[in-house]
């Protein structure tokens, strides 16, 4: 599996879509994802107790609700005006359905940093192992403090049906409507780790700070 990285030094670039070929991404190829590193916070608040009714489909969190990811590190989520003075940055990570079924709510372990407590959190096709298009989408702004697990970004979203056996996409953007000025985190997983190369300007690999989510619904 793979995980993307998406940085956008141009804020009317609106797209997903890979960028190789181009000057801009020859221009920032050699450079590395902007990762956060910070001192976890000594308090501890479980994660949410689960929704009635909704099974996960995937997720990479745990072991335990306490221990719900690694608060210490991971990739910033950075809309076009943050506060680290750093490119635009969205992050994304695959996950195939073990079985046919339909997502319904998206968690992601984002913390916030500072700026205006918005994110958009989203369910994508894949494209030959790209990033693909949104299937569902929807906005939150309720978003624990960065380093103090074991908090969620949660989102309702129209029920979606995914198939068995393919690929999707969880997805983390800046809103750059409601929050420019978005700076924070998405905090990695316990579970995980992944390979590959990463440059900016479209959808790249990279190699470690798996990031930690999930997707539950229903599952006949």
């Amino acid at each position: 599996m793979i995980v993307r990285i998406f940085t956008r030094t141009l804020c009317s670039l609106f797209v997903l879509t890979l960028a190789s070929g181009t000057l801009l991404a020859q221009t920032f190829q050699l450079q590395k994802p902007r990762v956060a590193h910070t001192k976890p916070s000594p308090f501890v608040m479980p994660a949410e107790d689960p929704v009635p009714g909704l099974k996960i489909i995937y997720s990479n969190l745990g072991p335990t609700p306490t221990n719900n990811y690694n608060d210490t590190t991971g990739y910033y989520i950075l809309g076009p005006s943050n506060s680290v003075g750093l490119p635009e940055q969205w992050i994304a990570f695959p996950f195939t359905a073990k079985a046919s079924s339909h997502v319904s709510r998206l968690s992601v372990a984002v913390g916030w940093i500072s700026g205006t407590k918005s994110i958009i959190v989203g369910l994508y096709s894949d494209n030959a192992g790209q990033v693909g298009t949104a299937l569902a989408t929807a906005t939150t702004t309720h978003i624990p403090t960065d380093a103090t697990c074991c908090g969620l970004a949660t989102v309702n979203i129209a029920s979606t049906a995914v198939t068995k056996g393919t690929q999707y996409w969880i997805v983390v953007t800046s809103d750059d409507t409601n929050a420019p000025d978005f700076t924070g985190v998405w905090q990695s997983s316990n579970n995980a780790d992944t390979a590959g190369d990463v440059g900016l300007g479209g959808w790249f690999t990279f190699s470690n700070n798996w990031p930690a989510g999930s997707a539950s619904g229903t599952i006949p």
